[in-house]
């Protein structure tokens, strides 16, 4: 229901703002760049994990992780563009691990890494002569690249995260953005990217006493995550902003 809403919400404030004087992107192509940090937040299902037994236990949690790459966006109309592209992300995770038994603990960490093409309408409302606030929804192809394993510092914990080769995500996008006829355009906002289906099956050992090890039941990781966007395109020519102004 959240990604239908989303696009009902677009279609409407598309209609509304047709009429108005914006700066039109009509057939208008720009190219940018984009870094997004992503942000360990507990909100949208971004939670910490945690397995647990007599034996031992483990949280995952999130922590910094980071995505760029590349943007090519065409316009539509006053109001609407298409925006693909090809992202770099890599999401990174604790892990966090005790046992009762002689009282050992262990932590690490993994990341894991993927490429995303973004499928995604924006609309725009203009809200001065240079700025303009957009709204955007659509999907991603995501490919992952491996599979992931690691070892905890002490080496009690031992991590194996099999990937899902390809799978989609949700995408919902808000920002603003500044735009110049010879500087480019600027652009400040957040995104949520929320995969359709689990991205890993994760395995979690604990090694706790004389090499004994204790396996836990698998658990999948959903892969949801929140990003700050910063964008930058590149100028148009001089005639394109001519004609499209």
């Amino acid at each position: 229901m959240y990604k239908y809403r989303i696009y009902i919400l677009l279609i409407f404030l598309s209609v509304f703002f047709s009429n108005t004087n914006n700066y039109s992107q009509s057939n208008l192509t720009t190219v940018g760049f984009q870094v997004k940090p992503i942000l360990p937040i507990n909100y949208f299902g971004i939670e910490t994990v945690s397995v647990s037994d007599s034996f031992a236990s483990i949280d995952i949690s999130s922590k910094l992780g980071y995505c760029f790459g590349m943007l090519i966006r065409q316009g539509i109309s006053k109001s609407f563009s298409f925006e693909t592209g090809i992202n770099y992300t890599r999401r990174n995770y604790n892990l966090e691990g005790s046992s009762p038994y002689q009282n050992s603990s262990d932590k690490g960490d993994f990341g894991f890494v993927s490429y995303e093409i973004p499928l995604q309408i924006l609309v725009y409302i203009r809200l001065s002569e240079a700025i303009f606030m957009n709204a955007s929804a659509g999907t991603g192809i995501n490919c992952y690249a491996s599979n992931v394993a690691s070892k905890g510092e002490n080496k009690f914990i031992d991590h194996f995260s099999k990937r899902r080769w390809i799978n989609m995500s949700i995408l919902s996008n808000l920002g603003f953005e500044y735009r110049t006829r010879d500087k480019g355009y600027y652009y400040l906002g957040v995104s949520l990217n929320k995969p359709i289906s689990k991205i890993t099956r994760t395995e979690l050992r604990y090694y706790y006493e004389n090499n004994s090890s204790t396996t836990f039941e698998p658990i999948f990781l959903d892969g949801t995550y929140f990003t700050l966007d910063l964008r930058y395109f590149l100028p148009i020519s001089k005639k394109d902003g001519e004609l499209r102004r």
